[in-house]
């Protein structure tokens, strides 16, 4: 039982005298996978064109009707868009053409479970649904290319003087690979797909193909597109396909319902930009060198400081500190205290010792010895000698008093 559908095709020449030929080919049938759309652009020649675009839309439905009971449809789908990749690229044609025949594809398949849309080339798949416009397909061109690399906006690249050059067709090599939207697009009640060659794509816009999808039924939609092309030059073939779903599609048994971010159309990556030829090959060569990595240590975070807690009453100071109480050692400071000491202990005794041997009488040179010191006499500096102290053995000879200790004149 397939989904109950609204379908509608027309395809025409367009208006150039040169091309009343129509390479484009269309067709529409039910398999036993579901509801099956392709359109396709012909190219290399009049004939040889027609020929290569009718032989692919004959493949594609010949591959469904021998795919096994059973099969997934989009794997079904991409098989035969491939093979028919190959058919085209070793064709014999009528015609001497200027270059190899070949063809572009679009292809959904509509069935129970979802849509599966496939392509190759320039020819498109836009879906309409609930009022919006979205390109279900991204063209195979060199356009498109710059646009991917934010080189073209959307507006520039459907005016680009080479917006018809494409990079991948049937038959251009024996094996050409399909795109397949990897998930299907869940359809409603009322969604519209629409598949066209670039005849219509390049002269009607996105928005108008909207405007007309969403306010006509399929037959006329397909009509009035083609229609406002050839108004507009028509200077390719036309082809147009609407196919809008009368049921929505069933979540699978044991799956999830999709959510609206899966039933969306992703519009491709975002536009990356392209790095000049000197930054290319710097990265390209720092690709083939080792990664050294350095390894980073981080130092363990301070811990935090304790918060004294303030008293409601102010308590006399302590001592002591709290128990517990971490209390940083710095070994210089210790040494320095003991040495210190040292020396004021030994100073101590040189003092001591010169009192006793003079009775404890004061000298001329001072209390302690040593020379007053006269603010008045000019002083001039003098190279600091080593001193060295002679402790007395006897107080039979009296001691000579200690050289004074003039002071050195700073370099600052």
């Amino acid at each position: 039982m397939l989904p109950a559908v609204e379908y509608a095709e027309r395809s025409d020449p367009g208006r150039d005298p040169d091309k009343q030929v129509n390479e484009d080919a269309c067709r529409h049938g039910e398999t036993r996978f579901g509801h099956l759309c392709v359109v396709c652009d012909g190219m290399g020649g009049h004939a040889a064109g027609r020929e290569a675009a009718e032989l692919a839309v004959a493949t594609i439905f010949e591959m469904f009707d021998r795919a096994p009971d059973g099969s997934s449809p989009g794997r079904v789908l991409k098989d035969a868009i491939e093979e028919a990749s190959k058919r085209v690229h070793f064709m014999r044609t009528s015609e001497v053409a200027g270059g190899r025949p070949g063809s572009t594809v679009a292809a959904a398949l509509l069935h129970a479970h979802g849509t599966e849309v496939a392509h190759v080339g320039d020819s498109r798949v836009y879906l309409v649904h609930e009022g919006q416009i979205s390109r279900v397909t991204r063209d195979h061109s060199v356009v498109q290319e710059l646009v991917d690399r934010g080189l073209l906006t959307l507006q520039q690249a459907a005016h680009h003087p080479d917006a018809n050059r494409i990079t991948r067709a049937l038959g251009m090599t024996p094996d050409v690979e399909a795109d397949v939207r990897p998930t299907p697009v869940y359809q409603v009640p009322g969604d519209a797909f629409v598949l066209c060659s670039d005849g219509l794509s390049d002269l009607v816009e996105d928005a108008e193909i909207l405007d007309v999808v969403g306010s006509s039924p399929a037959a006329q939609a397909a009509g009035k597109l083609v229609d406002l092309a050839n108004a507009r030059g028509g200077h390719d073939n036309v082809t147009v396909i609407v196919l809008r779903a009368r049921e929505a599609a069933q979540v699978m048994a044991g799956t999830v319902a999709p959510t609206i971010a899966q039933t969306s159309v992703p519009m491709g990556p975002a536009p990356v930009p392209i790095a000049p030829p000197a930054v290319t090959e710097m990265i390209e060569a720092r690709a083939t060198q080792p990664l050294i990595v350095a390894p980073i240590v981080i130092p363990p975070a301070p811990s935090p400081a304790p918060v004294a807690r303030v008293p409601d009453t102010e308590a006399p100071p302590s001592s002591s500190a709290p128990l517990g109480a971490p209390r940083p050692v710095n070994l210089v400071v210790v040494i320095g205290i003991v040495v210190a000491l040292a020396a004021m202990g030994v100073l101590a005794t040189v003092l001591l010792s010169h009192l006793r041997e003079r009775g404890g009488k004061p000298s001329e040179r001072g209390s302690l010895g040593l020379p007053a010191f006269d603010a008045q006499a000019p002083t001039s500096p003098t190279p600091l000698a080593p001193v060295s102290v002679v402790l007395p053995t006897s107080s039979a000879e009296p001691v000579p008093p200690l050289a004074p200790l003039e002071p050195v004149k700073s370099r600052h």
